[in-house]
């Protein structure tokens, strides 16, 4: 059985996205192996910016196991890096049962223990940026606005765990405590009620797809936070497939040139 030249074509782009998928799948040993950001909270503005995460944009989760396989703020910017996704440390996608969906925020801290009502913070080293007073954090100088940080923790006394926060919630809080420090944090300002758990983290954001997302935030109607940059590439993307599918393919062309030069040919040699 001969098979249909754009049958051979849809099979061929099936296996394209399988063979894709598995290897998505082998590397990051999730499933799904990545997440379509619906939020503007890890944007560092209100339009597309890149480098960092957009609203509409599809980021790869890798699985962790362990607490020190994510890479705090603290910890890279204590080392100097990683840089990931315009600030230090790993951006992790994480279940919240609070708010009861997925969350994908900057790893700021890991909270390993408590010394009465003092945070014992893995890797902190007495920082000439960083301090512990108390329950509460401060760090100065954070993210892409470069403001100073409070963490106020004496509600979470006992836990253990990550303070996560995204980079666009402490550019633009309107949390300010006197002193010029800001509260931002996802367990201060109503995101979540604990501190997050390894056995709540999806896994490590590890690269992304940027805007491809879009298309799927259109569909279910989740366009509040998409930039206007990414509406007007992605409108451009299915303008041009649409447009590419449209226009003839100057084989196509040919042949039916060719098929017409051969009726004439018959209708010549019938009237000859």
């Amino acid at each position: 059985m001969k098979l249909n030249k754009g049958i051979i074509q849809g099979i061929s782009a099936l296996l394209v996205v399988v063979l894709l998928l598995g290897a998505a799948y082998a590397y990051t040993d999730n499933w799904p192996p990545a997440v379509i950001v619906e939020s503007k909270s890890m944007q560092h503005g209100n339009g597309f910016t890149f480098g960092v995460i957009n609203t509409g944009d599809i980021v790869g989760v890798k699985k962790i196991d362990n607490f020190n396989q994510v890479i705090t703020y603290v910890q890279a910017r204590t080392q100097g890096s990683p840089i990931d996704y315009g600030d230090y440390g790993d951006v992790i996608v994480y279940k919240n049962y609070y708010l009861g969906e997925l969350v994908i925020h900057r790893a700021i801290l890991y909270i390993e223990g408590w010394k009465g009502t003092t945070p014992i913070i893995y890797y902190f080293k007495n920082q000439s940026w960083m301090s512990i007073n108390g329950s509460n954090v401060i760090i100065k100088d954070v993210g892409y606005a470069h403001r100073n940080l409070i963490i106020e923790l004496s509600q979470y006394i006992g836990e253990k765990g990550f303070v996560t926060m995204g980079d666009y919630n402490l550019a633009n809080s309107p949390f300010l405590i006197s002193g010029n420090y800001y509260l931002a944090a996802d367990q201060n300002v109503g995101i979540d009620n604990s501190l997050v758990n390894v056995s709540q983290i999806m896994g490590v954001a590890v690269g992304y797809i940027p805007i491809l997302g879009v298309l799927k935030l259109w569909v279910t109607g989740k366009t509040t936070y998409i930039p206007m940059e990414s509406n007007i590439v992605m409108a451009f993307v299915i303008a041009a497939i649409i447009i590419y599918a449209l226009i003839p393919s100057p084989k196509k062309d040919n042949e039916k040139s060719k098929k017409n030069i051969k009726i004439k040919n018959k209708d010549v040699k019938k009237k000859g």
